[in-house]
C-alpha cells in the first residue's frame, strides 16, 4: 500500500496543476516530490529497450541525467540491467559494485552516487524503460520507500502507456498536452544510431558491433557518446581510418 506521501504525488503527476508551481519547473518538481518521498536524492524515469539503452523522459536534476547518460555511453548500469532483467535492481553501496559494472561503478561515483535503486517499466511480460533513483549516501531502501518506489513505477508506466498509444487527435480538435511531468524523448539518440550504421560499414561489422566500438571509442577519450557520433555523422571522425 502506498504511504500518504506518495498517495499525494500520484494525484498530482495525475493532474498536474500544482506542479507547474516546483521549483525549476514542471517536468523537474513530479520528480523532485517524488524523489523526497523515497528518501533518495534525485529521480528519474526512461523508456526504450535494446542495446541502444533508455532515453530519458522524466526529470532533469543534473545528476540523474548524467547517471543516464553514462548508462547509454558505456551501455552497462542498473537501469539498463533492470529494463533487460524485468526485475528491480537494487545497489545499497555501489562500492560493492565494480565487478558486475566495471566502468559504470567508478563513473557513477566521481559524481558522488554511491546508492542507485532501478525498477523496470513494465507492460506485461514486457519492460518498455527503467526508473531510477539515487543516493549519495550508500544503505538500503526502507521498506516503506521500497513499497512506494514499488507503486511509483507502476504509476509512470501507465502513464507512458497513455501517452504512447493516445493516437492522432481529429482534424480541428486542440492539441492535447503532455502530462506536465513528462518530455519528448531526446533526439540526439537518432544520431547515435545514424553514427553506428556508419561504423557498421567503414568496418564491416554487425551494429551490435559497432555501437560497442562507438561506445568504446567516447569512453576512451572521456567525451559523450552524442559527441563523438555527431563526429562520425558529419565524417569528421572515421572508424576505418587510423588516428
Amino acid at each position: 500500500m502506498a504511504s500518504d506521501r506518495m498517495i499525494a504525488i500520484l494525484a498530482l503527476l495525475r493532474g498536474g496543476g500544482a506542479l507547474d508551481r516546483g521549483v525549476g519547473g514542471p517536468t523537474e518538481a513530479g520528480a523532485v516530490a517524488a524523489a523526497a518521498a523515497l528518501g533518495v536524492d534525485g529521480i528519474s524515469a526512461g523508456v526504450g529497450t535494446g542495446p541502444e539503452g533508455v532515453v530519458l523522459s522524466w526529470g532533469q536534476e543534473e545528476v540523474s541525467v548524467e547517471l543516464e547518460g553514462l548508462e547509454f555511453t558505456l551501455g552497462q548500469g542498473p537501469g539498463l540491467e533492470a529494463v533487460a532483467a524485468g526485475v528491480p535492481v537494487l545497489v545499497p553501496d555501489l562500492l560493492d559494485a565494480a565487478a558486475r559494472w566495471p566502468a559504470f561503478a567508478p563513473a557513477a561515483a566521481e559524481l558522488k552516487v554511491r546508492a542507485v535503486f532501478a525498477f523496470p517499466l513494465r507492460i506485461g511480460a514486457i519492460s518498455v524503460g527503467a526508473l531510477i533513483a539515487h543516493r549519495a549516501e550508500p544503505g538500503p531502501l526502507a521498506d516503506d520507500q521500497l513499497a512506494d518506489a514499488l507503486i511509483l513505477a507502476g504509476a509512470v508506466t501507465m502513464f507512458l502507456l497513455h501517452r504512447q498509444t493516445a493516437g492522432p487527435r481529429p482534424a480541428g480538435t486542440p492539441a492535447r498536452p503532455l502530462q506536465p511531468d513528462w518530455e519528448q524523448p531526446e533526439t540526439y539518440r537518432a544520431e547515435v544510431h545514424q553514427a553506428t550504421g556508419m561504423i557498421s560499414v567503414q568496418l564491416g561489422v554487425s551494429l551490435a558491433e559497432a555501437l560497442a566500438r562507438l561506445r568504446a571509442h567516447a569512453y576512451g577519450n572521456d567525451r559523450p557518446i552524442a559527441q563523438v557520433a555527431t563526429d562520425v555523422v558529419a565524417r569528421r571522425l572515421r572508424f576505418d581510418t587510423p588516428t
